[in-house]
């Protein structure tokens, strides 16, 4: 009889324990706050500007193009398709679409963070500190409000998950295959929500039907509108950099998805203890998927760059929470459950503050001069020289920034959004070739030698400058010495014109 008595007791306080609505409410704004705070800390990114770029062409009517009216077009450069079409929505009401990414951006992780608190309700501890890290952590922070579509994608997967575990598996199809459409590793998410979720085959039918639904459409309108449904920039990425297990690029993989920032360092060991706990419990498959993209990445090869660990980092914080819990219940083995319950309030209480006072830091001590510096000293130069009017080629690598500010027709070296550049090795042979208007040359090794070295570079002279060293105009500093140039890249351009004949 005292055993029955001390389970119902056990199970009431476990039920009064859990996390409800409220407290998941409390760290969703929590999440968004944070993120808030963080968009003073850092810049879009250059790549998600060629998003940007499809949705206000779409919008204006010019169709989901890149260079409209150009004769290649019409060619799929982005790879999140829903994400374009999405803020081409805020673009036709007159809304700037920067700031309308960067307010889908915020809010999307503000739902996800309300729904882990929820899906995680029954452990409140552990899911509240996963949360807290979500919210907190500055290398997931840059990624949400750098314009990309990380947020949403997330927000899709873990909806899906939601909804399976709210038993409509309609609903969780619709999301998981709208993830596809976001991100290419939305069929990840499909694998492990069908191996791990569906208990059912009347289930998994309610689930695959929507999934079939919106893959079938998607496939039609992207073969029929662009010949192909696979993006040009997969494409031209693999192309590229090239696929196939290297020890280096696994190296960058797990670092980028396991210990990208030193405060994360910190934190690795309640990752790993908590890591087994995390697979147990009801944000399973949000792990699951997480690590099993650091494996698929690891294994492809692919080159991949910050935005791509979006949801690896969040099944970082699912198991850091896990971790912590978990210590947090070793330092209070013996202890009776009232005052374990008040320390772990207190515990998260403190957390809060200090994800609040860290994003607050942040914002104050790391100012993002990127969009300073160079967006707005690019934006004053377009509109200078009058691009959008006048419509001159430029052609360059890092296309985002510059494509979305002069409005004209972008020749793009990578081959993202311009096919042809396929047929060139290095961004100098398509210069050669191509003889543009202007050229936008990243200040590195990699980019700057082969074109000072080339003889096409005596047809063209420097004309503005747009780095985060404030650097613009001068002439000195407009030919930068070649044994100065750095290895890595920086957002650091000089932009050419090429010289009237007979000069």
């Amino acid at each position: 009889m005292a055993s029955s008595q001390d389970t119902v007791a056990a199970a009431n306080e476990e039920r009064s324990s859990a996390l409800g609505r409220g407290a998941a409410l409390w760290l969703a704004l929590c999440a968004m706050a944070c993120r808030v705070l963080q968009v003073q800390a850092f810049p879009i990114y250059d790549d998600a500007f060629i998003t940007f770029r499809y949705a206000r062409h779409l919008a204006a009517g010019d169709g989901m193009v890149f260079n409209p009216g150009a004769p290649w077009e019409p060619v799929l450069g982005t790879t999140t398709p829903l994400y374009a079409a999405l803020l081409a929505l805020p673009a036709l009401l007159g809304f700037s679409i920067p700031l309308a990414a960067l307010a889908i951006n915020v809010a999307c992780d503000g739902v996800t963070a309300y729904l882990l608190a929820r899906l995680g309700a029954a452990r409140p501890l552990a899911t509240s500190f996963a949360v807290l890290a979500f919210a907190a952590l500055p290398v997931i922070g840059r990624i949400s409000v750098g314009g990309m579509e990380a947020p949403l994608f997330a927000l899709l997967c873990v909806k899906a998950l939601h909804a399976l575990r709210n038993e409509r598996p309609a609903l969780a199809g619709l999301c998981a295959g709208l993830a596809c459409t976001t991100r290419p590793e939305g069929v990840l998410v499909l694998a492990v929500l069908a191996m791990f979720e569906l208990r059912t085959l009347a289930r998994a039918r309610r689930f695959l039907l929507p999934v079939a639904v919106v893959g079938i459409a998607a496939f039609t309108i992207l073969r029929s509108y662009y010949g192909d449904p696979i993006p040009q920039s997969v494409q031209a990425k693999a192309s590229t950099h090239g696929l196939g297990w290297e020890f280096s690029r696994a190296l960058l993989v797990l670092e980028r998805g396991l210990w990208p920032s030193p405060e994360m360092w910190l934190g690795l060991p309640l990752v790993v203890a908590g890591l087994v706990l995390a697979l147990r419990h009801s944000l399973r498959s949000v792990v699951i998927v997480g690590f099993g993209m650091l494996a698929a990445y690891t294994a492809a090869g692919a080159k991949t760059w910050g935005w791509y660990f979006y949801l690896p980092l969040l099944a970082w914080c699912v198991a850091f929470g896990e971790g912590a819990d978990a210590a947090l219940s070793v330092a209070l083995r013996g202890r009776a459950a009232a005052l374990r319950m008040q320390v772990g309030r207190a515990a998260v209480i403190c957390a809060a503050l200090l994800a609040l006072a860290g994003s607050l830091g942040l914002a104050l001590v790391q100012r993002d001069r990127v969009t300073d510096s160079v967006y707005s000293a690019m934006d004053g130069w377009c509109k200078e020289q009058d691009t959008l009017g006048r419509q001159p080629t430029i052609l360059a690598t890092d296309i985002g920034a510059i494509g979305w500010y002069s409005g004209t027709r972008i020749l793009d070296s990578e081959a993202l959004v311009w096919p042809a550049a396929r047929a060139y090795e290095r961004q100098v042979d398509a210069l050669r070739a191509e003889l543009p208007d202007y050229a936008l040359v990243v200040v590195n090794r990699a980019r700057m030698l082969p074109f000072r070295e080339d003889p096409v570079a005596a047809r063209y002279e420097p004309v503005a400058r747009f780095s985060t060293y404030g650097l613009t105009r001068d002439a000195v500093e407009l030919e930068p010495r070649l044994d100065l140039l750095v290895d890595g890249w920086k957002p650091d351009y000089i932009l050419y014109r090429r010289k009237p004949a007979g000069d």
